[in-house]
């Protein structure tokens, strides 16, 4: 942020306004049932800066910091590690789980805006983030699923994006991305039409990262209740199609109820997928090749890394449900369950809101998994899941203590 003042005072005549903003948060959060630390505090402020440097071109830095106390779940896993032999290095402030700045400063967003009269461009680190489905979006060429951290904002992407507006309500934009190494490219394209009251997409995006493509469309309107349906055809690799489509209602039930339906499909994706790997090795103590962090996370993971734009879920058949209440003006709630309809798991996810003030906002949330039906798989894991038997470097951990039976957080959020 102090290079940000220095542009200014290099350049008076450019730099002609500059305005500060952002929010400052604290969340409490417990989990009982785990092994270990049962609760969490973090700390986090988030200001943004934005600063003009003429008529069409604007800078935003958005600076984000945090600290966390309590429990940390590398610290859980780097503990279970310790039981068949392995050991890592330790931060060098352990309480705070931090070894340098890195750890608790980063800058989230630094982009540069330009207003052109047949174009809008947006260089730097950004968001992108496409779809009209809810959480579950397979057209977006940078999938992320909030539902469970709705505290978290998208993760910044390397990007210069171009939006070109035709008409009065259609556009077209193209994004060229990269990753933090700047070695691997993803490109994207969409263009937007508006008729008879809906939106009209089509999407096309590619990834370097394992030479991944796929082409799709995303519809939203209102026919006496809002609708949307998003699918994705990939072109390369194992997930040929995915696709959400959903209802929404509001009701006149006190200030307003609000009811959301939405069915998502993978169709690479198995429904039986489970933990473990294939590497071999019988039980012990493990060889200090094999007690490194890639390793274990490699043996744990099974297939390595997931494919850039493979979803966060690994079934095939989700239901999305949720009401959302307003009770008064400054109190709500709401109930959300994601459903894995294969295995029968789902999480629930209860929430309670009140807008204490302008700039002030508090919640309560739990994070609840269960088996509906089924006797567990993947957003409520089996025990053998959690203690595997197979699976060379994993037989040898017991990973129940990770998974808690709820997460409850108390979530303050204070703007400025």
């Amino acid at each position: 942020m102090a290079c940000l003042w220095a542009w200014g005072a290099l350049w008076p005549g450019v730099v002609q306004a500059a305005e500060g903003q952002g929010f400052a948060e604290l969340r409490l959060s417990s989990f009982p049932g785990a092994d270990g630390d049962l609760w969490q505090v973090v700390e986090r402020v988030r200001p943004t800066l934005e600063t003009s440097l003429g008529e069409r071109v604007k800078l935003v830095a958005v600076i984000e910091a945090g600290l966390a106390q309590g429990r940390d779940n590398e610290r859980e896993l780097r503990r279970i590690f310790e039981t068949v032999g392995c050991t890592s290095p330790r931060p060098d402030n352990d309480f705070l789980g931090i070894s340098s700045a890195d750890d608790y400063l980063d800058v989230d967003r630094l982009y540069l805006d330009f207003y052109g009269k047949g174009v809008d461009l947006r260089v730097g680190r950004q968001s992108v983030n496409w779809g009209s489905a809810r959480f579950l979006n397979p057209t977006d060429p940078f999938p992320e699923l909030l539902l469970t951290e709705p505290w978290r904002p998208r993760r910044g992407v390397n990007a210069a994006r171009a939006t070109l507006p035709f008409g009065d309500l259609h556009d077209a934009t193209l994004v060229v991305a990269s990753d933090d190494a700047f070695t691997q490219v993803r490109t994207a394209a969409r263009v937007r039409l508006n008729a008879w009251a809906t939106d009209w997409a089509l999407v096309g995006a590619w990834r370097s990262d394992d030479e991944d493509a796929f082409v799709g469309v995303d519809f939203r309107g209102t026919l006496g209740v809002g609708w949307w349906v998003e699918a994705a055809w990939h072109l390369t690799g194992e997930r040929d199609v995915e696709a959400s489509a959903g209802v929404d209602y509001s009701f006149p039930v006190l200030e307003r109820l609000v009811v959301t339906a939405q069915y998502t499909f993978h169709g690479g994706s198995r429904a039986d997928a489970v933990p473990g790997g294939s590497a071999g090795t019988s039980a012990g103590t493990l060889p200090a090749s094999a007690c490194s962090s890639s390793a274990l996370q490699a043996s744990l993971a099974g297939t390595g890394e997931a494919a850039p734009f493979a979803s966060p879920l690994t079934g095939r058949n989700y239901l999305l449900l949720a009401a959302a209440l307003q009770v008064l003006p400054d109190w709500g709630g709401s109930l959300t369950q994601l459903q894995n309809v294969d295995d029968g798991t789902a999480v629930l996810i209860p929430t309670v809101s009140w807008q204490a003030a302008d700039w002030l906002e508090v919640a309560m949330a739990a994070q609840v998994p269960l088996a509906v039906w089924g006797d567990g798989g993947e957003l409520k894991p089996k025990d053998q899941h959690l203690v595997p038997t197979t699976g060379g470097l994993a037989t040898l951990l017991d990973l129940r203590g990770l998974v808690p039976d709820a997460v409850v957080t108390l979530w303050t959020r204070a703007s400025f």
